[in-house]
């Protein structure tokens, strides 16, 4: 593996996180679900290649939102 393409990756990887986080926030579920093609995307190449994505994939799933607890696909008792 080459560095240029380690590099690569992992600015790619930068971008799609920024995107996701971006989407998320601003509650688009549109802008969410291409973000997150694109972030799956990344994270198949980057395991392909055997590039670590370490802070960004860490700093991506901390701030990854949390359901209510609960069954219900709303996050509340499905009875």
């Amino acid at each position: 593996m080459s560095t240029g393409l380690a590099a690569a990756v992992r600015e790619r990887a930068r971008l799609a996180g920024q995107a996701l986080r971006a989407a998320r926030q601003g509650g688009d579920a549109h802008a969410v679900l291409v973000a997150e093609g694109e972030w799956e995307d990344v994270r198949r190449l980057a395991e392909a290649h055997a590039v670590s994505l370490g802070g960004v994939e860490e700093a991506l799933d901390a701030a990854a939102p949390v359901e209510a607890g609960g069954t219900g696909p709303a996050g509340g008792d499905a009875t």
